[in-house]
C-alpha cells in the first residue's frame, strides 16, 4: 500500500536538476526557497526569494509530530496547517516569479516538491519549474566545494584610505576588464573591515552584516564564476562579525601581494568622502553621525593611547560645526592615519611572508592588473 507521502506526490511531475546545473543557469532560474524565515535567516543564496512553505510556528508544530507520530501523522498536519493559507501564499510567490523558478526548501525534499506541485497545477506551462537535487543544503556544499579549491590569486594591499575596494568595485563593472575576477569581500560582508568598518543606510540606520553562511555563499558564487585567478583586497580573519573560512585565509595568505599606492591628501579625501560626505548625502543627522564617528575612535583608545584618543576627538569635535568642509576634517582623519591606521599595516606588513609583486597607484594598478589577469587566466 502506497504510503500518504508517496500518494501525494505521485502526480507532481516537475523535473529536478542538480545544485552544478542551477548555478551554472541560476541568472534563468530564480530560486525559490520555502524554508522557514528562521533558516533562511540563517543561511541563504544571494537574490533568493524568501517564501516559506510552513513559517517558524507550523514547522515547529511539524517536527514535533514528526518526533512524536512519525511521518505521516506530520504530513497530515503539515497540510492542515497549510490549508487555510495556501492559495495565499502561491500568490505571494507568484508575484515574485516571470518565467521560470528553482524551488529548494533544506534538502530538497517535501516542502520544495510540494510547492513545485502546487505551482504546476496553479499556473501549468506557463512558468517552467524546476526543483533543485538535493536542496539548500546541496547548492551549499558546491559552494564550500569551490571556496576550498586551490586557485591562483592576487592579493590587493595598501594603507587605509588608497583605495582598495573603490578600485576593486570599478575594475568588476569594467567592461574592459575581466570583472568576473575581482572577489569583493567586503561588499559580501557588508563591512570595511575595521573599527570604522560599519556602512550606514539611508537615514544613518546601521547596515546589519549577513550571517556567516550567507557571507559564504556569496564568497563561493563568486568563486564558481571566476574559473580562473582572483583578485581580492587583503583582509584580516574577521570582516566585521564574519569570518573567512580557514581553508581560504591561508590561501589568502600565501598568495602574492599588490600594494596600491596614494598620496595622503587623496587618503584624506576618500576618508572624508566615505565615512562623511556619502552618509550625509544619504540623509544620515550629523549629530548621529558625529556620535558613530566618536565612538569608533573610542573604540581604539588601548592602541591609539589615550592622549591621541583625546586629541583626536576634539578634532573631531571641532570638524562638527562644519561637518562637509574637507579642511575641517581633515586633522582629525590624518591624526587617526599617521597615528593607527598606519602603524598598524606598517607592523603586519614587515610580519608578512607575501611576496610583492608590484607597486603603484590606481591607474598604474589598473593596467598592469588588466595585462596580468589576461595572461595567467589564458594559461589556467
Amino acid at each position: 500500500m502506497d504510503s500518504l507521502k508517496e500518494k501525494l506526490i505521485a502526480t507532481i511531475k516537475v523535473p529536478k536538476i542538480s545544485p552544478q546545473d542551477w548555478l551554472k543557469n541560476r541568472r534563468s532560474w530564480p530560486l525559490l526557497d520555502v524554508r522557514s524565515e528562521g533558516e533562511f535567516l540563517e543561511g541563504h543564496l544571494p537574490d533568493s526569494i524568501t517564501a516559506p512553505i510552513l513559517n517558524n510556528e507550523e514547522r515547529h508544530q511539524v517536527g514535533l509530530t514528526y518526533k512524536q507520530k512519525g511521518q505521516e501523522a506530520a504530513i497530515a498536519l503539515g497540510l492542515a496547517l497549510v490549508a487555510p493559507h495556501k492559495q495565499k501564499r502561491i500568490e505571494h510567490w507568484l508575484k515574485h516569479l516571470e518565467s521560470s523558478v528553482a524551488v529548494t526548501c533544506w534538502r530538497g525534499g517535501l516542502r520544495s516538491r510540494f510547492a513545485s506541485g502546487w505551482l504546476e497545477e496553479t499556473v501549468g506551462n506557463k512558468l517552467n519549474i524546476v526543483q533543485i537535487a538535493g536542496g539548500y543544503k546541496a547548492i551549499r556544499r558546491q559552494l564550500l566545494i569551490e571556496i576550498a579549491a586551490q586557485r591562483p590569486m592576487l592579493i590587493l594591499g595598501g594603507m587605509t584610505g588608497s583605495g582598495k575596494t573603490r578600485l576593486l568595485q570599478e575594475l568588476s563593472v569594467d567592461k574592459d576588464f575581466p570583472g568576473r575576477q575581482i572577489i569583493d569581500l567586503e561588499s559580501m560582508a557588508k563591512h570595511r573591515g575595521s573599527s570604522f568598518g560599519g556602512l550606514l543606510a539611508d537615514l544613518g540606520k546601521v547596515v546589519e552584516q549577513p550571517r556567516q553562511q550567507t557571507f559564504e555563499n556569496s564568497l563561493g558564487l563568486g568563486l564558481f564564476d571566476a574559473k580562473g585567478p582572483v583578485v581580492l583586497e587583503n583582509e584580516s580573519s574577521l570582516i566585521g562579525r564574519v569570518f573567512i573560512p580557514q581553508n581560504f585565509r591561508v590561501q589568502m595568505k600565501q598568495a602574492p601581494l599588490i600594494i596600491l599606492e596614494a598620496p595622503m591628501h587623496e587618503r584624506i579625501s576618500f576618508i572624508f568622502k566615505e565615512y562623511i560626505e556619502e552618509p550625509i548625502k544619504a540623509q544620515c543627522p550629523i549629530p548621529r553621525l558625529w556620535e558613530i564617528l566618536g565612538q569608533n575612535l573610542k573604540a581604539l583608545e588601548k592602541r591609539l593611547g589615550g592622549k591621541e584618543t583625546a586629541r583626536a576627538l576634539k578634532l573631531l569635535e571641532e570638524g562638527g560645526t562644519s561637518p562637509l568642509d574637507l579642511e575641517r576634517q581633515s586633522p582629525w582623519i590624518e591624526l587617526l592615519l599617521v597615528q593607527y591606521y598606519d602603524k598598524a599595516y606598517s607592523y603586519a606588513l614587515t610580519r608578512s611572508q607575501q611576496k610583492v609583486t608590484f607597486k603603484g597607484n590606481a591607474l598604474e594598478m589598473k593596467e598592469w592588473l588588466n595585462k596580468t589577469l589576461v595572461e595567467r587566466k589564458n594559461h589556467v
